[in-house]
């Protein structure tokens, strides 16, 4: 068997190179699908048999029959396909990778024309049957209210007669959690004890009356969820609320105990916002059409809900993969603003109202997934954002391929956002506070603010404007400045005075009026507080386990098992095997011992003719390792 160096270890194209130069046939190309491959070198054809290999003995010309060397080998997604997974998934470009999850809110579907009736009598059978629009989104609340107007994020077209599902998972403590459902005009939650356990319904309900259950969470963990709700006529809202261990009042989930898993999703999540500069009243979705290379022209992302053309902000995060390893340039061209995170590094900063167009490069990528976060605000005029790969070693000057994305959103560069629009008169000579409340996960320390507020007055020069964080630290925004400047003002700022302060809480804008006569009105308040923290997007431990193969009769040893691999750091893959004489008795059987080095061990097993492979992957939670493709070497009597 061709050895790889490590420099070519990860990269299916070289090897594949490799293997041809041995003179070894594999009609199918992207992987070989057969059970049992002939020795490499001896001609045969590759039809799944075992090949017997002859040679002379030495001096008297006779044959004398040898051992024959076969390989069994899984290397693309339809051959890894039929394995069984736990906490892991089979990418569509044929690896094994560990489960991953957008963190922080639920899958979201839309289905036109159609509602479930009444929500007692309703099945997930039936609401999941119906025609659905083909769009996927996030929603990052439990508590939406669209009062008449159309959905936005998953493609409706009608403000009456649809039904939307939610899936996904929620963290409970252990113990009775009540969950409260009210909907317009019917609804039904149900909950799993386990994943891949059967689903119970919690509770159901039709307009007006709310309806509550309880289910009993045996262990803290993550449970899987799923309700759907459906609209008839009239105005529209869905609100699941929870009371119990850990959640202490009857309120939405907070958006840090739910996630959704997006393994196999391709796309990036995108947030639109409909101020500039990651401030106003925010929607989000799946873009799995243009993600991070759009040209609005003269309007705005429509299916986010926002009618303005200017004055918006769109933001995608998600992750890139990157195939072949080395060094990498980013060009990134927007109308106006622009920020851009690269595994949490910010290497492009021009958050203002001017067009730009710039490449930030020397970017060493390794083959896998990398976080990615891509920002643009839009002032005035058309509007664009296209990213692209100025230079590397693969896709040079193309945008990002829709197949490389996922919307699997990194710890290391998130956010959270609220806004306050009550206009309230100033005091003469006094202080108006306005306040919003953030649930962020436990621990989120600020690492930047983006801020905004408006008032109008009759003297700007009598203002002093503070934001003040949870914790009750206060920075100055606005020093009594403008003079006898009139009419109303507009400020959106970056901060990074609040820095290591906890984002958890209520967020405050202050307003002083330090002169006495000019009176005036404050208008908004808008946070956005950034942050890095939140459940890992990644699982930690999971597990392939291959389907039992027939290795044919006379298998006489397991010679090695190697694999490629895609190994980032604190992540790690092993291998087991077992045999069985009778494929139904493999289950029965125990693993070897796990073969960690990607080169190949010989496994501790006795040879016989079936076999079974287990695939382990570990990670840090954040970084995701692979395992590309797979081979068992055995030998076979003659």
């Amino acid at each position: 068997m061709v050895r790889l160096p490590s420099s070519m270890r990860g990269n299916t194209a070289v090897f594949a190179l490799a293997l041809a130069a041995c003179a070894h046939s594999d009609p199918g190309g992207g992987g070989d699908d057969d059970t049992t491959d002939a020795a490499v070198g001896d001609g045969a054809p590759d039809d799944g048999t075992a090949i017997d290999a002859r040679v002379d003995a030495p001096g008297d010309g006779s044959a004398d029959a040898m051992p024959t060397a076969a390989m069994w080998r899984d290397d693309s997604a339809a051959e890894f396909g039929a394995g069984t997974v736990s906490n892991a998934f089979v990418e569509a470009y044929g690896a094994i990778s560990p489960a991953a999850y957008y963190t922080g809110g639920l899958l979201w579907r839309g289905a036109n024309a159609d509602s479930m009736g009444a929500g007692p009598a309703a099945t997930w059978t039936q609401v999941n049957g119906f025609a659905q629009t083909g769009r996927s989104a996030i929603t990052l609340s439990t508590a939406q209210n669209f009062f008449a107007e159309t959905p936005p994020s998953v493609g409706l077209t009608d403000a009456d007669t649809f039904t939307m599902l939610y899936e996904g998972e929620i963290l409970l403590d252990a113990g009775t959690t009540t969950f409260e459902m009210l909907a317009d005009d019917h609804g039904f939650v149900e909950i799993a004890p386990a994943p891949g356990g059967a689903f119970a319904r919690v509770t159901s309900c039709d307009w007006p009356t709310a309806a509550s259950g309880t289910f009993v969470a045996p262990a803290t963990g993550w449970y899987p969820i799923r309700y759907a709700a459906s609209e008839d006529t009239g105005e529209f809202l869905v609100q699941l609320r929870a009371m119990g261990p850990g959640l202490p009042s009857l309120a939405p989930i907070p958006r840090h105990r739910l996630r959704a898993r997006v393994s196999g999703v391709t796309g990036m999540f995108m947030s639109g916002f409909d101020d500039g500069h990651l401030l106003g009243d925010v929607d989000h979705t799946i873009d799995q059409v243009t993600p991070t290379n759009t040209n609005w022209n003269a309007g705005n992302p429509g299916d986010l809900g926002m009618t303005a053309a200017d004055d918006f902000s769109v933001r995608w995060s998600g992750q890139f993969r990157v195939d072949v390893g080395g060094t990498y340039q980013f060009r990134y061209v927007t109308d106006d603003g622009q920020r851009l995170w690269v595994n949490n590094q910010k290497v492009l900063d021009a958050w203002d109202d001017t067009t730009h167009d710039q490449t930030a490069g020397g970017l060493a990528l390794a083959p896998g997934w990398h976080d990615l976060v891509v920002e643009q605000t839009e002032r005035g005029g058309g509007a664009i954002a296209s990213l692209s790969i100025a230079a590397g070693p693969e896709l040079t000057g193309q945008t990002l391929p829709l197949d490389r994305l996922r919307p699997v959103e990194g710890r290391g560069e998130r956010f959270e956002s609220a806004v306050d629009r009550t206009d309230r008169a100033i005091a003469d000579l006094g202080q108006t506070d306005a306040a919003v409340v953030i649930a962020a996960p436990a621990g989120a320390t600020v690492t930047a603010v983006d801020v905004s507020y408006s008032f109008t007055h009759t003297y700007w020069g009598d203002l002093e404007i503070r934001l003040i964080a949870p914790d009750g630290t206060a920075v100055l925004l606005r020093d009594n400045v403008g003079g006898a400047s009139t009419g109303t003002e507009l400020q959106r700022l970056f901060r990074l005075d609040l820095n290591g302060r906890p984002v958890n809480g209520t967020w405050i804008l202050r307003v002083n009026d330090t002169q006495s006569t000019d009176v005036g009105t404050l208008l908004d308040f808008q946070v956005t507080p950034h942050h890095a923290a939140g459940e890992p997007p990644i699982a930690a431990t999971s597990a392939y386990d291959s389907a039992v193969r027939d290795l044919g009769a006379g298998v006489n040893a397991i010679t090695r098992v190697s694999w490629i691999e895609r190994l980032p750091a604190g992540a790690d893959i092993g291998v087991r095997l077992r045999t069985c004489d009778v494929a139904g008795d493999c289950a029965a059987q125990p693993w070897s011992a796990a073969i960690t080095d990607a080169a190949g061990g010989v496994p501790a097993v006795t040879p016989r003719r079936f076999a079974q492979y287990r695939i382990e992957l570990t990670s840090n939670g954040d970084r995701p390792p692979a395992l590309d493709q797979i081979t068992v070497e055995y030998n076979l009597n003659p």
